[in-house]
């Protein structure tokens, strides 16, 4: 559950259980609402938020059913529309009706918390794989050196992983959870249900996991 969810009280939905024209915790349902449709406008596709920095539209939280007509403040009766698709869906001015939007500002620092979380989930990544891979290099007689080989051994791959990790999220993780997908194959085949299977399954998949849930959250985008 998201802060915004925590903060709206179910009572709300009913227009009739508070006075005033918005509920009061407006604040929280119109941001949820941003979030669902990713700082999108449902009318004509423009982004704002986080992926448009100072540039964006200001957005709205819009009633699909109007008050007049039944309508309620259930997160399925609101959409995201930009300023501009909000006045037109409107005969009247809805700036004379105290309409409450949010600009493109307000989420400058959730922007850059987004970057910083994908560029940690990237790294985490690179030093897991990193290391399973020095892991598979021990394993095949490679003995352990010094504290400053063991940093080259791992930092060198970890950078390149990095490299091509962090313009190509979702390419790299798909790439590692169909090696993944092999190597949990072949440990069943040999262990079958046992602690070595789950042994492997804990040294393999964190990596993927990781990086599906970064690219879903949308702190990993990539270039593809």
């Amino acid at each position: 559950m998201s802060q915004y969810e925590s903060q709206i009280n179910p009572r709300y939905d009913d227009p009739d259980t508070y006075s005033g024209k918005n509920p009061p915790d407006w604040e929280a349902r119109r941001k949820r609402v941003y979030r669902r449709d990713d700082w999108t406008c449902q009318n004509c596709g423009r982004k704002s938020g986080p992926h448009a920095g100072d540039d964006g539209e200001r957005l709205h939280a819009h009633h699909i059913q109007a008050y007049a007509n039944g309508g309620s403040n259930r997160l399925s009766n609101l959409e995201t529309l930009c300023e501009p698709c909000h006045q037109n869906s409107h005969e009247h001015n809805i700036f004379q009706d105290g309409w409450v939007g949010d600009g493109p500002r307000r989420y400058r620092i959730g922007a850059v918390r987004a970057s910083l979380r994908g560029i940690l989930a990237a790294l985490i990544m690179s030093v897991w794989i990193a290391l399973f891979g020095r892991l598979i290099l021990y394993e095949g007689g490679t003995p352990l050196g010094s504290l400053v080989d063991e940093a080259i051994w791992i930092g060198i791959p970890t950078l390149v992983v990095l490299v091509f990790l962090l313009p190509k999220p979702r390419v790299v993780t798909a790439l590692l959870g169909v090696g993944t997908t092999g190597l949990t194959a072949m440990a069943w085949q040999e262990f079958g249900v046992s602690l070595e299977l789950l042994a492997i399954a804990l040294l393999v998949w964190p990596p993927v996991l990781i990086g599906l849930w970064a690219i879903v959250r949308g702190h990993l985008k990539g270039t593809q």
